[in-house]
């Protein structure tokens, strides 16, 4: 049985950026109690929380002080290390969990898992050189899409590509090119 969490239990957020911001807002407003732990002080979503831990995501001593002062943990965005959200799921109840996490931290691990889950995705290609993105160009329709693998969020990491559009540089270690689709809403 899944346990639920009433208002007046504390919400642990990791990151403090705009969207720990709303979502810390909406928290509050509902009667929950939030703890922001970020590594820059005065974040966004630390600003409003009830307590803000200042910190790097890798001080495990502060990580675990922050798992004691909540009820559950959840996180803004998928750069959080995964290791760390496995870390705090032995303290706490963290939703997502960090497979996830995981998942969702890797444009290939994303479109491999919707693949083998049945979910209809737009034609891709991984790449990891200039050679395979300009045979990726002849196969992909256009226009199309580049994304880096990792630590691309909010289109951040990402270039459309138009027919005619030249490929003169490839840096990134690997990425995703993906048919571009119209989208009504």
């Amino acid at each position: 049985m899944e346990t639920v969490f009433l208002p007046g239990a504390t919400i642990g957020l990791l990151g403090g950026g705009q969207l720990g911001r709303m979502f810390a807002i909406a928290a509050r407003r509902m009667g929950y109690r939030v703890h922001t732990l970020e590594p820059s002080p005065d974040s966004p979503a630390g600003q409003i929380s009830d307590r803000e831990f200042i910190g790097a995501f890798d001080d495990l001593e502060l990580i675990a002080q922050f798992g004691d002062s909540v009820d559950v943990v959840t996180f803004e965005f998928e750069n959080i290390p995964a290791g760390i959200v496995d870390f705090l799921s032995h303290r706490r109840v963290v939703r997502p969990r960090s497979e996830v996490l995981h998942i969702c931290q890797n444009r290939e691990r994303e479109k491999s898992f919707l693949l083998r889950n049945g979910y209809p995705i737009a034609q891709y290609s991984i790449i990891s050189s200039r050679s395979e993105l300009v045979e990726a160009l002849e196969r992909v329709a256009k226009p199309s899409v580049l994304k880096t693998a990792d630590f691309g969020y909010d289109g951040k990491g990402q270039r459309r590509i138009y027919p005619g559009d030249r490929i003169d540089t490839f840096q990134t270690n690997r990425a995703v090119l993906e048919e571009w689709i119209d989208l009504d809403r």
